[in-house]
């Protein structure tokens, strides 16, 4: 039973389970995707590599662009498949209700990899026209920080996501912040970062 909590930020529509796996269950989650995905360290603009692994799973037709990187989804794997279910099964109501969505789920899981705290992601909003409001995060392995800030800079949430946890951004949450997970050089362990969503072309 999932214990999410719905953060109060004007502005924003934001869930936060920080044990929503147990640990047992998150850690060997992290040890099986750890080996079995298809990490690939892409290519930013002007040659630099993005300083994360990626690995793209989802539906066919979920492909999109990002930062000028094409996505194609490879088919699930069972470990995602059976995740995505419990996601879904703990995403509220309201995350659609609240936007005047249909609770369809999700159909798509970016997958990152940060190796150690010298992988990092910076601030940005995932606000590409194909892809759905609701947006559900899952962390594993080594905790980071994730930091929400404003349109101004000001941090409006800032927490270590622990092993296990569950964070969810929806309604205008993404149109009105940006979100981050900043270098952190003494942390030396691995994370996972699951973020389930929803892909559609109009």
């Amino acid at each position: 039973m999932s214990d999410l909590k719905a953060i109060s930020i004007p502005g924003a529509e934001i869930y936060y389970d920080e044990h929503f796996l147990p640990l047992e269950e998150a850690t060997e989650l992290f040890n099986a995707l750890l080996s079995k995905c298809a990490w690939e360290r892409r290519q930013a603009s002007f040659g630099h590599a993005v300083p994360r692994d990626e690995a793209y799973y989802g539906d066919p037709g979920t492909h999109y662009t990002y930062s000028r990187r094409e996505y194609k989804p490879i088919l699930w794997i069972p470990e995602l498949l059976s995740l995505k279910t419990c996601v879904e099964e703990a995403t509220p109501v309201a995350a659609y209700s609240n936007s005047g969505l249909p609770r369809l789920g999700y159909n798509a899981v970016l997958c990152n990899l940060y190796r150690d705290g010298n992988d990092s992601v910076g601030l940005h909003a995932d606000a590409e026209p194909e892809m759905g409001t609701v947006i559900a995060s899952i962390s594993l392995g080594a905790d980071r920080f994730f930091r929400i800030r404003r349109k101004d800079g000001s941090v409006a949430f800032s927490e270590h996501l622990p092993n296990g946890s569950l964070l969810i951004m929806a309604g205008d949450t993404q149109r009105n912040f940006k979100h981050e997970v900043p270098k952190e050089p003494g942390i030396t362990q691995p994370r996972i970062n699951l973020t389930f969503r929803r892909i559609e072309h109009k």
